[in-house]
């Protein structure tokens, strides 16, 4: 609102002192497009760089080799590398299929495993339901154990309630103050904190850097050495199966 009401009244000094006939409302406007158009660019370019940083560290992890290649196919090469490891410790035969009709059947095979580590009847379901059903549990027993209340909850308030309890919870343990803010309020101070908290490891100078600033620095100048020392971005997180099996919604 305050930005707006500053472009307005600039826009009205400028019109008041230009000359009939002259045209400075279009070029004040040109001028404010080009300047946003070039900051989207540099947003967009950052972003890629990030991505290709990424999945350049994770081709390395894999063993593929890296130079030379378009990100896109090195992330699509990534991707068919941990389908065909996670196949072959599930005993799945991949010879001659199709990448993603073997996707889904590392997917639904990891889902029949836990389905049988949690005691579901997986009689009679088809590979969605199978994976609602896994899931539903899950949530369930992790609501349990952060002590959140189910009772006339849907399974979307559900998860709702826990994810906003699993905030919290790491809020508190990183000292920062939850009274009267939102997960999303949270979640940011939690990624400012963890933020510093890797440049504090990495022994970065912090001083008049912007936080964009410093994960722009730690990212494209000490990628390596956070992963090594799992430090935020990169750290491990605990229960990346239930994390990762997030079901759609059946029609």
């Amino acid at each position: 609102m305050l930005m707006r009401l500053i472009l307005t009244s600039a826009l009205a000094l400028v019109l008041m002192a230009a000359p009939a006939g002259t045209s400075f409302a279009s070029d004040f406007y040109k001028g404010f497009a080009e300047d946003l158009h070039s900051k989207q660019e540099v947003e967009e370019d950052r972003k890629e760089s990030y991505k290709r940083i990424f999945i350049e560290m994770e081709a390395k992890e894999l063993g593929i080799e890296t130079e030379g290649k378009d990100p896109e196919k090195l992330a699509e090469e990534v991707a068919e590398t941990k389908i065909k490891r996670s196949a072959k410790e599930l005993n799945i035969d991949t010879e001659g299929k199709d990448i993603k009709e073997l996707a889904k059947e590392v997917h639904h095979a990891e889902v029949k495993k836990k389905a049988d580590e949690l005691g579901i009847n997986q009689k009679g379901k088809d590979p969605q339901l199978l994976a609602e059903n896994v899931y539903e549990e899950m949530l369930k027993q992790k609501a349990e154990e952060l002590g959140v209340k189910m009772v006339e909850r849907d399974i979307r308030g559900l998860k709702k309630a826990v994810l906003e309890t699993i905030v919290k919870q790491e809020a508190e343990e990183l000292g920062i103050e939850v009274k009267g803010k939102d997960a999303q309020k949270l979640q940011e101070e939690i990624h400012d904190k963890k933020l510093f908290q890797t440049a504090e490891a990495l022994d970065l100078k912090t001083d008049n850097k912007s936080n964009r600033e410093l994960f722009d620095e730690i990212i494209t100048e000490h990628a390596e050495e956070a992963k090594d020392k799992q430090l935020f971005p990169f750290e491990k997180r605990n229960g990346d199966f239930f994390w990762n099996h997030h079901v759609k919604q059946r029609p």
